[in-house]
């Protein structure tokens, strides 16, 4: 399982929301220098972290798991095979039209 940097995965999920920093800040009762300091480590407390979560509408507990790091990477590759298969199609139908059996 790779390494996980927690500070940016938060920030990363922060940076995605309507949720400015202040109001982040706000929300789980730290100081904005908190926030900062909070989004540059590379470990944090369960609690702070369950909280942080509960915020943001994002179970960041995930992340630490065998099973979602394995389905994450089988995702990426099945993407990756979805976008060859598209390619495949559009090349076919382009050659073919809409109806290969003419």
């Amino acid at each position: 399982m790779q390494e996980i940097h927690i500070g940016n995965e938060i920030k990363k999920v922060l940076d995605a929301s309507d949720v400015s920093v202040s109001e982040f800040a706000k929300r789980i009762n730290k100081s904005r220098g908190n926030v900062y300091s909070i989004l540059s480590r590379k470990s944090i407390d369960t609690d702070l972290l369950r909280n942080i979560s509960q915020v943001l509408n994002f179970d960041f507990f995930l992340l630490f798991s065998e099973t979602f790091d394995t389905l994450s990477h089988r995702l990426k590759k099945l993407e990756k095979e979805n976008q060859l298969v598209s390619t495949l199609n559009d090349l076919l139908m382009e050659k073919y039209g809409e109806n290969p059996q003419n």
